[in-house]
This record gives structure tokens, C-alpha cells and sequence, in this order.
């Protein structure tokens, strides 16, 4: 029985403890009122669903404008667009300012090298009160202080460093040359995306005049009692198509010249005309394992991540080195100048010894850690190598099978349009009927359509080989 009286009064208690803390930290912690937000911060936070119109102060971006039309029929090419957006795209722009942060990075890391030394000077007044009334009278000091520190040997830490900052500004140079690459390469898909809408417009345009043209047949034949009124209804109908794909393929014409201006760094409004491309005799066409090697060799993805693991392992130096003692030289002067004393005059000089004790472990982590991050990098040097070769292999096979389609694609444009000849005089004469017309018409456009595409895929399979094979956009275009 007294235990038990005990336990509920050990209970009783351990309840009122809690609620007095939670009352307790409702007082200390309030949610509402005044006290809950001092500085009236929720007053930032618009009323929930709320869409905040306001710019806040912010700057305004300036709409650009398109370069004069003279310099717009300069940049026709591909490489005088690749070379304008190496230029001016924003992307390479970010990237050599990161480069040269971290280039700032690597002579931050070389001051190490250097002494530290510091200065200071301090004014001050003070009085010293004595419990027993007696006080000493103010004094007026300006304390100045020279202080020098330079350590002369610590185990290979400065080197590590420097060789760290050293291997972190090699992967930004190289991820510098992979924003080239990437620029370079979207600008060459965007060019030859422009130039396959713009042939798509000059085929549906083609294809409205063809259809205008066998509607005005059927309505003579119709007129002639040859052909029934369905013929020209039908032949309407088949104008009306293609005056809408002529629609469509001109919208499209305007959004791949403003992606081909955006990626060249140009406003998107700029007017910029491109080349019709045209396969000739090309000698790219060298066995897959000459490209594979190029790729293992040149491509800068590969090669920061390369960069990437050689900056791992130089991390795992720097932190073992970080454990080991350190010696230094340490050394002051001070000249002390007061109004009614003498002055002082101070110096010292000495050997300082620091040995460090790992009492908690963290740097026998710090460097299991390091070598667990180099061997991550290691693992996605390959995984990275494997990705970008596959790439390659793929580019290599699409470039190709585009190189053996055109003549095929350009024997079918042919045979399509003798088709479409012949059968429109064998419409005129009464030996074919609006549907063979119709469908030898569709044939002819379809053909050219696909040649079409299949330049333009015939390129951009090109440009992506040469960019997986890490050649200088300069050099392969």
C-alpha cells in the first residue's frame, strides 16, 4: 500500500511537471500576439492562394534588340552563329566566371605559402574601484600591437592544398570546355532544325500550288461534263488541307528561328535565315573504334570527371596532413603609450608546436569519408566514360543509317514526282480518278518531307559525334 501511494504521487507529480512545462512554453513561445512576432516578419507572408503582383524593388531585365540586318546576313553560317554564341550565350559567360572564382580559389590557397600579419591599434580608458572606497585615477593607454606568424612545417598541408585548389580549377577549365560543347551542339541542332521547318514551308508551299492546281483541273473537267462536281469538292477539300500544314509549317519555321536565336544568344525576335544543307562526299565515316578512342581521350566530360577524382584523392592528403603537428614562427612588438605613466615597450619571438589530438575522431572520419567520396568519383568516371561512349555509338549509327536513306529518300522525291506527272495527265484524259491523283499528290510531299528530315537528322547526328568526340567547335564545323 505505501508503494503504491508513492507511485501515484511519483505519477501526480511527473503530469503536473508536464503540463507547467507545456504551459511554460506557451509562455516562453506564444503563437499569437505580439510577442509571437516582435518584428512583424509574417507581415511578408501574403494571405494563402494570394499571387503577389508587386516587383519588390527588383531590376528590370532590358528587352534587347535585334542586331542591325547587315549583321544578321553575316551570322548565316553555322560557324559564324557558333562562334557569335561562344560569344554571347549567357552559358559561357557564367561559366569562365566560375572559373575564374575558383582560379581566385587556387591564389587563396597558395597565400598559404605567405606569413600572417596583423596589426592593431586600440585606445582605451579604465579605473580600477577597490571594495574598500580607494580607486585608482583614470588612465588613458592607445595600445599598439605588430604581430607576425609563419609556419615553417606542417607535413605536407600547404602542398596538399595548393594541390587540391590546383585539381578543383582543372575540372572548372574543363567543365568550361563542356559548356562550349554544349552551346556549340545546340546550336547546331537548333540551325538544322531551322532549316528543316524551312524546308517543310517551301514543300507545303509547293504542295498548295499543286493542289490549287489540280482544283482548277477538276472544276474544267467539271465544266466540260468529264468529272463530277465531287471530283472538285473533293479537290477543295484537298486545297484546304494543305493550305492549313502550309499554316503550321510556317508557325513552326518562326519558333525554331527564335530557339536558334535564343541558343545563339541573339533575341528571340532576331530574323535569322540559314543554310538549305546538302550531303556530299564526307569522310567522317571512319570505323566506330576510332571514335570510341577520340571519345576516351578528348571528350571533357570524361576528362572532368578525371579531374573531378584527382581532386578527391588530393582531398584525402589534405586531411590526414590536417591531423599531423605543424610548426611555426610566432613574433610581436607593441609600444604602449599612456598619459601619466611611463610607456611600455614589448616584444617576443618563438617556435610554437602544434599538436593536435584527434580526441573526437572527426579527422579519422574526415579522411574515411574522403576516401569513400574518391572512390565515388572513380566509380562515376566510368559510369560517365560508359554513358558517353554509348552516346557516340548511337550518334555514329544515326549518322550512318542518314547517310544510307538520303539516296534512297532522294530516288523516291524522284519517282514521286514523275508519278504525280503521269497520273495528272491520265486524270485530264480520263484514265485515273481523284483519289489516285490525291494519294500520287501526299506521296510526292511525304517523300520530300522525310528527305527533309533526314538532312537535318544527318546533321545533328554529325554535330553530335564530333561533340561526344571532344573536337573544338571551331575545328568541326
Amino acid at each position: 500500500m505505501r508503494y503504491g501511494v508513492l507511485a501515484r504521487s511519483a505519477l501526480a507529480m511527473a503530469l503536473s511537471g508536464t503540463t507547467l512545462l507545456a504551459y511554460g512554453a506557451d509562455f516562453w513561445y506564444p503563437r499569437h500576439g505580439f510577442f509571437a512576432d516582435p518584428w512583424n516578419t509574417r507581415s511578408q507572408v501574403p494571405a494563402f492562394g494570394t499571387y503577389s503582383e508587386r516587383r519588390f524593388g527588383l531590376p528590370s531585365l532590358p528587352l534587347r534588340h535585334p542586331p542591325e540586318p547587315a549583321r544578321l546576313q553575316q551570322l548565316r553560317s553555322l560557324p559564324a552563329i557558333t562562334d557569335w554564341a561562344l560569344q554571347h550565350n549567357p552559358k559561357t559567360a557564367a561559366a569562365w566566371d566560375a572559373l575564374e572564382a575558383q582560379a581566385s580559389a587556387l591564389g587563396v590557397a597558395k597565400g598559404l605559402w605567405l606569413p600572417t600579419i596583423s596589426a592593431q591599434v586600440q585606445g582605451q580608458r579604465g579605473q580600477t574601484v577597490y571594495s574598500q572606497g580607494f580607486s585608482a585615477p583614470p588612465l588613458n593607454g592607445l595600445y599598439n600591437t605588430l604581430s607576425l606568424s609563419e609556419e615553417l612545417f606542417n607535413f605536407g598541408y600547404r602542398r596538399t592544398s595548393i594541390a587540391k585548389a590546383e585539381a578543383a580549377t582543372l575540372v572548372n577549365r574543363l567543365e568550361t570546355d563542356i559548356t562550349i560543347q554544349q552551346v556549340a551542339l545546340n546550336v547546331a541542332n537548333t540551325y538544322y532544325g531551322l532549316a528543316e521547318a524551312r524546308a517543310d514551308v517551301r514543300i507545303y508551299r509547293s504542295g498548295v500550288r499543286q493542289a490549287r492546281q489540280i482544283e482548277q483541273d477538276t472544276r474544267s473537267q467539271y465544266r466540260a461534263h468529264l468529272k463530277p462536281i465531287t471530283d472538285n469538292y473533293q479537290a477543295q477539300n484537298i486545297l484546304a488541307e494543305e493550305e492549313e500544314s502550309l499554316a503550321a509549317a510556317e508557325g513552326s519555321e518562326r519558333s525554331a528561328r527564335g530557339a536558334l536565336a535564343e541558343a545563339a544568344g541573339l533575341p528571340v525576335a532576331s530574323r535569322l535565315q540559314v543554310f538549305s544543307p546538302q550531303i556530299s562526299g564526307d569522310q567522317i565515316l571512319r570505323p566506330i573504334q576510332h571514335w570510341l578512342r577520340v571519345g576516351l581521350l578528348h571528350n571533357p566530360s570524361i576528362l572532368a570527371d578525371l579531374a573531378s577524382a584527382r581532386e578527391a584523392r588530393r582531398t584525402i592528403g589534405q586531411a590526414e596532413a590536417q591531423g599531423l603537428p605543424s610548426v611555426s614562427l610566432v613574433g610581436d612588438i607593441g609600444r604602449n603609450l599612456f598619459r601619466h605613466v611611463p610607456n611600455e615597450r614589448s616584444f617576443s619571438i618563438g617556435l610554437q608546436i602544434n599538436i593536435p589530438f584527434d580526441s573526437n575522431f572527426s579527422t579519422t572520419y574526415q579522411v574515411q569519408e574522403d576516401r569513400a567520396l574518391y572512390r565515388e568519383a572513380r566509380a562515376n568516371t566510368q559510369a560517365e566514360a560508359q554513358s558517353i561512349l554509348l552516346n557516340l555509338w548511337q550518334a555514329y549509327v544515326g549518322l550512318r543509317s542518314a547517310h544510307r536513306a538520303e539516296a534512297a529518300v532522294q530516288a523516291q522525291v524522284k519517282s514521286a514526282q514523275k508519278a504525280l506527272s503521269g497520273i495528272r495527265t491520265q486524270y485530264r484524259i480520263g484514265l485515273a480518278n481523284i483519289l489516285e491523283l490525291t494519294i500520287a499528290e501526299e506521296n510526292l510531299i511525304s517523300a520530300r518531307i522525310t528527305r527533309a528530315h533526314v538532312l537535318a537528322q544527318y546533321y545533328q547526328d554529325r554535330a553530335a559525334l564530333f561533340s561526344y568526340a571532344g573536337m573544338a567547335p571551331q575545328k568541326k564545323l
